[in-house]
């Protein structure tokens, strides 16, 4: 049985912590702003258009590529406005989406489902409603839960991700508390569709209640429970596999090459949701959370403004900064307008504080240290810093998660992830410019092979003629002399003949 835990990675307890775990459900908004791009793929396309009158739950958007989730409308009401606004995302640019008025009802479209009994429904047909009700990782990665199901063929073990990703952050923490027998159940739907030999919940050991009232709803000899060391990023799928199974998934490689599938565990009751109940993702858990307030989880509806949600709870009067996403891996956001979407999965709220200065390295190593993908942070940076990408891709660079273990603990302030995020960025940029520049060579190069290829098919087809003029030339050269000596012979037969008669 492997230790349960990984090398690298940072203990930090959760800076803002709270005696009860509750979720308060959120007042129905009076609008809702839909994102079309709220996961891995293409945008979604609109299926309505402005002035229609929608229900809670219909399918608003939807996109035909291979990671293709739809969009449902989060309340009933009128579509309002189609177009591009900001959403919190960490390029800061505006994308398509759909504004919706609430008309008070809160009127549910009809959706049609298995219902609990599940086990007589074929595994495609599972996935299809997985798919149709716009299930994505909800603990903040997106990716499309019926792509990770489909790929599941030869499944032996299934991990249900129930670590926080970042700490202070009690979104899953809440779920597993107050629906034990949603998640457990979900996680049956999925050993379900998977034909998986067996079931893993993980919990960090700092989430007893959790790991309780799941304990109290398990009676299926298919499903463990095991607890962590709560430590930061034990919620990363590679760490995870390695914690619990001491599988070492490579480079480039996936989960599902070692027949392994890892959901986390609020897409896992989104599941028992669309399965069982026929509702599609409309809305998620949400902690609020920071210094300048009283922590809580907030259940909402996708599309409502961080504002309203933040308003819910107790929040001091000075200036604020606003992060989503956690305090590793999240995004800093200008202004509380933006609508929560489906990987919002927590908001802080900090008084403002000036940065520390950065200073320079001084080489202590603390980063290399901590890195839980055992990666060289320190050398990766000077090769960052001096934009010389390919020595960062020697000290596998694309293999970084990001998750800001080395930039927590560095002394000198310096934001490390950044820099790697930067260095992925312009090694994409590299990549996509190398391959425009090959593709316009190998034109390039194939124009001059053809012209040259057509100058010798030319060439070729000129001497061909000429010789075969030259042949022609000579045949009737040849046939001319065959039918001048004809002539004479002709000739000397009439002058003899005339020389006989003479």
């Amino acid at each position: 049985m492997p230790d349960q835990t990984f090398s690298g990675g940072v203990v930090i307890a959760n800076p803002y912590p709270v005696e009860q775990v509750k979720i308060i459900q959120a007042p129905l908004p009076n609008q809702v702003v839909l994102p079309l791009q709220q996961r891995i793929g293409a945008e979604a396309r609109p299926c309505v258009k402005v002035g229609d009158r929608v229900l809670t739950g219909q399918m608003i958007a939807q996109t035909q590529d291979q990671f293709c989730v739809p969009i449902h409308a989060s309340i009933s009401g009128t579509v309002k406005a189609i177009d591009k606004q900001i959403i919190p995302h960490k390029s800061g640019l505006k994308s398509t989406c759909i504004r919706i008025e609430s008309d008070g009802q809160d009127e549910w479209v009809e959706i049609k489902g298995c219902g609990s009994d599940f086990l007589h429904c074929d595994r495609q047909t599972l996935i299809d409603y997985v798919q149709r009700s716009g299930i994505v990782g909800l603990g903040g990665a997106g990716f499309p839960s019926h792509t990770k199901l489909n790929k599941a063929t030869d499944c032996h073990t299934l991990i249900i991700n129930g670590t926080e990703c970042e700490p202070g952050v009690m979104c899953d923490d809440a779920l597993m508390q107050h629906h034990p027998r949603e998640v457990i159940r979900g996680v049956e739907i999925l050993l379900h569709i998977t034909g998986a030999k067996r079931a893993i919940i993980a919990i960090e050991d700092d989430k007893q209640e959790a790991y309780q009232s799941l304990l109290m709803f398990n009676h299926s000899d298919l499903i463990s429970l095991v607890q962590l060391p709560t430590k930061y990023t034990s919620g990363a799928e590679k760490l995870l596999i390695k914690a619990l199974l001491d599988i070492e998934i490579p480079s480039g490689g996936f989960a599902a090459d070692k027949g392994i599938l890892c959901q986390n565990v609020s897409s896992t009751k989104a599941i028992f949701d669309a399965v069982i109940d026929q509702r599609p993702l409309v809305s998620r858990i949400v902690t609020i959370t920071g210094n300048a307030l009283t922590p809580v989880n907030v259940e909402a509806r996708l599309g409502t403004s961080f504002e309203q949600i933040i308003s819910l709870t107790d929040v001091n009067q000075q200036a604020h900064d606003y992060r989503m996403g956690g305090m590793m891996m999240g995004i800093d956001i200008e202004n509380t307008q933006m609508p929560i979407c489906k990987i919002t999965n927590c908001i802080f709220v900090n008084n403002k504080k000036p940065k520390p200065p950065t200073k320079e390295c001084i080489r202590c190593n603390t980063c290399n240290t901590v890195c839980p993908i055992g990666l060289l942070p320190q050398q990766i940076y000077w090769h960052a810093k001096g934009e010389n990408i390919e020595k960062c891709m020697d000290y596998n660079l694309l293999d970084c998660i990001e998750c800001a273990c080395c930039s927590y603990v560095c002394p000198s302030h310096i934001d490390l992830v950044g820099y790697f995020s930067f260095a992925k960025a312009l090694h994409k940029k590299q990549a996509t410019d190398q391959f425009k520049t090959d593709i316009a060579r190998d034109r390039f190069e194939f124009r001059e092979y053809r012209l040259e290829r057509n100058k010798q098919e030319r060439a070729q087809m000129m001497a061909e003629k000429k010789q075969a003029l030259k042949d022609k030339m000579a045949k009737d050269k040849e046939q001319g002399q065959v039918q001048k000596d004809k002539i004479a012979q002709a000739m000397a037969r009439v002058n003899k003949t005339k020389e006989k008669n003479a």
